[in-house]
């Protein structure tokens, strides 16, 4: 026998392009299921151990304080429940002035709910919402949100501004906080 009859074949053409293109298909399959399965939310939210009967004790003693302090009117109905958050889209632009110029601010945000129905009283009452925000936003000058100080006042008075209106439109303030995800000041 010949030194060439010996030697493997080599695969034809359409058999070599075979076998990449089913790997290449595996390993997409692969990496979307492992994406999938990091990146959606579990269908079960995580349970909390039940406090013992000093820690009510105590969380009671405290709690009016730190719900005073962080805005959540509330109170135990705010805590409830996995946290829902509600983009308000589009995002809210504003003349700003002083004395000497105009500038604009570009503010994106979210709000936080621990129930369904908040999420849905923002959506029926969002031009009532948006409207009072801006008039709020656009109330600002250059000093008023220069700061990180500033600003957080300003996250605060926003927080307010929207449970004023969701208490007088449902009953409940409906959100526990408020986190601007883009400010721009130009």
């Amino acid at each position: 026998m010949s030194a060439a009859a010996e030697a493997p074949k080599a695969p034809s053409g359409k058999k070599a392009l075979l076998i990449p293109i089913v790997g290449a298909v595996v390993v997409t399959a692969a990496l979307t299921g492992g994406g999938m399965f990091f990146l959606m939310p579990s269908a079960k939210p995580a349970k909390h151990a039940p406090a013992a009967e000093g820690d009510e004790a105590a969380a009671g003693e405290h709690g009016a304080a730190a719900e005073g302090e962080a805005g959540e009117a509330e109170g135990e109905d705010a805590k409830k429940g996995p946290a829902i958050y509600h983009p308000m889209t589009p995002s809210f632009v504003v003349n700003i002035g002083d004395s000497e110029s105009s500038h604009f601010l570009q503010i994106e945000m979210q709000l936080r709910a621990r129930n369904a129905a908040a999420v849905e009283a923002l959506k029926l009452h969002d031009p009532q919402i948006r409207n009072a925000l801006l008039m709020l936003l656009g109330a600002q000058t250059l000093p008023d949100i220069s700061s990180r100080e500033a600003k957080e006042v300003l996250q605060k008075k926003v927080l307010e501004e929207i449970q004023r209106i969701l208490k007088a439109e449902t009953g409940k303030t409906g959100i526990d906080a408020v986190y601007f995800t883009s400010f721009v000041m130009q």
